[in-house]
């Protein structure tokens, strides 16, 4: 990853985390600490309770999406089932937005419905999470993301399916932090329990 993306990447204030900071902070390889609670010392919230902050998140889509903007700036990790999977769940969204519409795949085109709602979800997903919408035009996203069809066209019948898209993903961020918070608490209460043993 070249270090202008890795610095864009989860900037986008749409993706912003609430417990971002937290969450993050920590989570490298350490040393653990077994006597952790012993001598009258409160325990630690520590990695191990982070980790569980993303998998106690209700949605799947909504804990790969974490996942994505917990780890994925790290290099060494492969987040590509993340994402996969984050891109299927848009694409199906717009595939049946699509379908409820009355929406095709434009006539001469070389992409069905279903491969266009998959590439356009991978374009919307990748230039969200490196915050990358100014840098591209329409044409240039189209052309990078390898969708065959003219930004005219594109703008006119399917920009609205990429809008609807960046609100999915404002929703599981919002899944996210509702999900994160309500953890948060139920740790501090635990740890109010064994601090008063």
């Amino acid at each position: 990853m070249t270090n202008l993306l890795a610095k864009r990447f989860g900037t986008s204030p749409r993706l912003e985390l609430l417990s971002g900071e937290w969450l993050k902070q920590g989570m490298g390889a350490k040393t653990v600490k077994f006597d952790i609670g012993q001598g009258g010392l409160p325990p630690e919230v520590n990695w191990e309770d982070k980790t569980a902050a993303i998998a106690l998140i209700e949605s799947r889509h909504a804990k790969a999406l974490a996942s994505l903007l917990v780890w994925g700036d790290n290099e060494l990790w492969d987040w590509s089932e993340c994402f996969d999977m984050v891109v299927e769940y848009l694409a199906l969204k717009m595939f049946d937005r699509c379908v409820v519409d009355g929406r095709e795949a434009p006539r001469g085109g070389k992409q069905t419905l279903k491969e266009l709602s998959s590439l356009v979800a991978r374009m919307t997903l990748h230039f969200e999470l490196y915050d990358l919408w100014t840098i591209y035009t329409v044409e240039g996203r189209l052309l990078f993301s390898g969708i065959k069809m003219n930004d005219r066209t594109y703008s006119n019948y399917f920009l609205c399916y990429q809008r609807q898209m960046l609100n999915d993903l404002e929703e599981l961020v919002h899944c996210i932090n509702n999900d994160i918070a309500k953890y948060r608490s139920n740790l501090a209460i635990s740890c109010e329990l064994v601090e008063s043993m």
